[in-house]
């Protein structure tokens, strides 16, 4: 039996739920627990490392935020499945389906897509034939998808560059104060997921004087194979928004540092800096408090995705082209990209501006 607990295939002889605790192979996959396969006993040695390799491979395969909405829906769909008297490894699209219908009296499409990816990735781990273009799936979706299209889909306000110095002054003094400022302009500038900031290491950010940093994101949402790709950000005149300045004061204050160590890492009250890794959860809790100091209008509207989002729609109020802000962004698809020029293109060359405000005023 393997020592790693994420590669650990075992026959079956206690404790699992589904199938019979007799009818099979145990694989231990890390990303969903226990996996009971339907298997020949007589070749359980063979199908132990074959599978215990497909599951290291598999979970390598994904990112730490999939890992963690995987895990999440695979516990949701088994949960869901014990209540029924359903095994949840049967590979049947009819369970499935009455899954996705039940799940989205609270999920939206997007979510249900996640949730349907896990329940897949889990079928193909432990070898079990699923097919989601199976109409009780793919027709229960897309008329789920028709259903919930009238509903508002909530999305994080962006921070544009008259809120940009606000939110930067609000923050405290001292080295929380220097971090929560360089972790606002490299995010803001590099238009990073939150995912992407709290995972840079010292390597990834490099000055370049007289222009600014790049910033190398190694994985990312769209780059799960970890090819890496790389953004310039320019250094401000106004030393409250220069990005070369603030990254010089928050490294003086790291001190000593390797290439591989984080980039931003944990400050205690008391302001001394540990180097332990941020969640990226902390990306939420700098922007959504900042936005209250700052007193943003209806600073709730605002998340860590309010950095990303700030940068691309500022960047189209100023005219810059779609794919200028592409390459920034690093957007895959121009139809997520086309999102943050919309509403400035609203405006632009609008026959209403023809009919109103250029209209000479008539006498009464």
């Amino acid at each position: 039996m393997s020592d790693d607990p994420m590669t650990d295939v075992r026959l079956d002889g206690e404790g699992a739920a589904w199938p019979d605790p007799d009818a099979g192979v145990a694989v231990e996959t890390g990303l969903f627990g226990r996996l009971v396969v339907p298997a020949d006993p007589a070749r359980a040695a063979e199908f132990r490392e074959l599978a215990g390799q497909a599951a290291a491979w598999a979970t390598r395969a994904r990112g730490p935020g999939t890992l963690r909405a995987y895990r999440s829906a695979w516990t949701q769909y088994t949960a869901w499945c014990a209540r029924l008297g359903f095994a949840p490894l049967t590979g049947e699209a009819e369970i499935i389906g009455l899954y996705l219908v039940k799940a989205a009296e609270r999920l939206t499409v997007p979510t249900l897509r996640v949730h349907l990816a896990a329940i897949a990735t889990a079928h193909r781990l432990a070898g079990v034939p699923v097919d989601l273009k199976h109409p009780r799936i793919a027709l229960v979706l897309d008329g789920l998808a028709r259903g919930q299209a009238n509903r508002t889909v909530r999305q994080a306000a962006p921070i544009l560059l008259d809120a940009l110095p606000r939110l930067l002054a609000a923050q405290p003094d001292g080295a929380l104060g220097v971090r929560n400022r360089a972790m606002l302009l490299i995010g803001y500038g590099a238009a990073l997921r939150r995912s992407e900031l709290v995972a840079l290491r010292v390597a990834d950010v490099v000055r370049i004087p007289g222009r600014g940093v790049e910033v190398t994101v190694r994985r990312s949402k769209t780059d799960q194979h970890g090819r890496g790709d790389g953004v310039a950000i320019w250094a401000a005149t106004t030393p409250a928004l220069c990005v070369l300045r603030t990254l010089d004061a928050w490294l003086s204050m790291r001190g000593a540092l390797q290439p591989e160590d984080w980039l931003f890492c944990g400050v205690l009250k008391n302001g001394r800096v540990t180097g332990k890794p941020l969640s990226d959860k902390a990306v939420d809790r700098l922007v959504k408090e900042g936005a209250v100091k700052a007193g943003l209008p209806e600073p709730a509207r605002f998340s860590g995705h309010s950095l990303r989002a700030g940068l691309a729609t500022a960047a189209a109020e100023e005219e810059a082209q779609l794919h200028d802000i592409m390459r920034q962004t690093r957007h895959k698809s121009t139809e997520v990209a086309r999102r943050y020029l919309r509403s400035r293109d609203r405006w632009r060359n609008n026959v209403t501006e023809r009919l109103f405000r250029r209209r000479p005023e008539s006498g009464a």
